[in-house]
C-alpha cells in the first residue's frame, strides 16, 4: 500500500460529512453541538493509540487539547454525557465496520509447494484482554491480579489471509471449544499452540480426512511410530520408544 493510497483512505475515513451522516444515522447526534463527530473521532483515535488511556478524563483532555482555541473547549460533564449515550456504542460499531471495509485488503498467499496439496491452512489462537473489574462475575480472569478478562478466539486462513471465525468468551473458558469443526477439516491443515491439544478432536479430524500440527505440552509422552533424521533417513531403533526415553545419545 503506497503512502498516497493510505493518505486517501485516511482522508475518507475522517471525512466530516461521512462522520456526521453516520452519527445522525445511528442517533448519536441530533443537531450539531460542541462535541462534533469530526472532532471527537480523531481525538479518540489519538488518545487510545497512546496506550496510557485509563479513564474518560483522559479522552476529555485529549479532545480539548486538539481544539484550535480555548473557546472551543468542552466541559467534562457534557463530554461525558455524549459518551454515555447508548447510541455512542452504535456509532463506534459503524465506525469500526467502515475502517475494516476501507483498510482490509483481500490477499491470496503464494504457499510453498510442499503445502500445495492442502485446500487450506488454518491458524488458531486466542488473545486475552483485561476489562473492568466490575465484569469479573461475567468475564472471570485466570489471574488474580486482574480479576476480569475476555479472550478473543480467532481462526485465520493462511491461503486468503482472512479470518474465518472469531468468538469472544471469558478468559477462563476452554480454548478447545473454539477449534474449527472437525467435519469441515477435509484436506485442511490446522496449526495451533499448546493450549489446544485434544485427542478426541484429533481423532475426529482424522476421521474427516483432515490434518493438524499442534505444539505439545510438557506432560505429553507419546510413543514414536516412525522417526527420521534431518535428511529423511529412517531411524528404526527409535520406533516404539517413548519420546521422553530418548536422549541425545540414543
Amino acid at each position: 500500500m503506497t503512502i498516497i493510497t493510505l493518505k486517501k483512505q485516511f482522508m475518507q475515513f475522517f471525512n466530516a460529512d461521512i462522520l456526521q451522516k453516520m452519527a445522525k444515522r445511528t442517533g448519536f447526534i441530533q443537531r450539531n453541538r460542541a462535541v462534533l463527530p469530526e472532532l471527537l473521532v480523531p481525538s479518540l483515535v489519538s488518545a487510545l493509540s497512546k496506550g496510557n488511556c485509563h479513564a474518560i478524563a483522559d479522552l476529555h483532555r485529549q479532545f480539548n487539547g486538539m481544539c484550535l482555541t480555548e473557546n472551543d473547549n468542552v466541559a467534562y460533564k457534557p463530554f461525558h454525557n455524549q459518551l454515555r449515550k447508548a447510541a455512542f456504542a452504535d456509532f463506534m460499531k459503524q465506525l469500526v465496520q467502515l475502517a475494516i471495509a476501507q483498510f482490509a485488503r483481500q490477499q491470496c498467499a503464494s504457499l510453498p509447494k510442499k503445502l500445495s496439496g492442502f485446500d487450506d491452512i488454518l491458524l488458531q489462537d486466542g488473545s486475552s484482554f483485561h476489562v473492568h473489574r466490575a465484569l469479573a462475575d461475567v468475564y472471570p480472569s485466570r489471574f488474580k491480579r486482574n480479576p476480569a478478562a475476555i479472550e478473543c478466539h480467532m481462526t485465520m486462513s493462511l491461503r486468503t489471509f482472512n479470518p474465518t471465525a472469531m468468538a469472544i468468551s471469558a478468559d477462563t473458558a476452554s480454548e478447545r471449544t473454539y477449534l474449527p469443526m472437525a467435519f469441515r477439516m477435509k484436506n485442511t491443515l490446522l496449526l495451533a499452540d499448546a493450549g489446544y491439544p485434544d485427542f478426541e478432536y484429533f481423532a475426529n479430524v482424522e476421521r474427516h480426512h483432515g490434518f493438524y500440527i499442534f505444539r505439545g505440552t510438557k506432560s505429553l509422552n507419546p510413543r514414536i511410530v516412525e522417526a527420521r533424521n534431518g535428511k529423511g533417513r529412517v531411524l528404526p531403533k527409535l520406533a516404539g520408544v517413548k519420546l521422553k526415553d530418548i536422549t541425545r545419545r540414543t
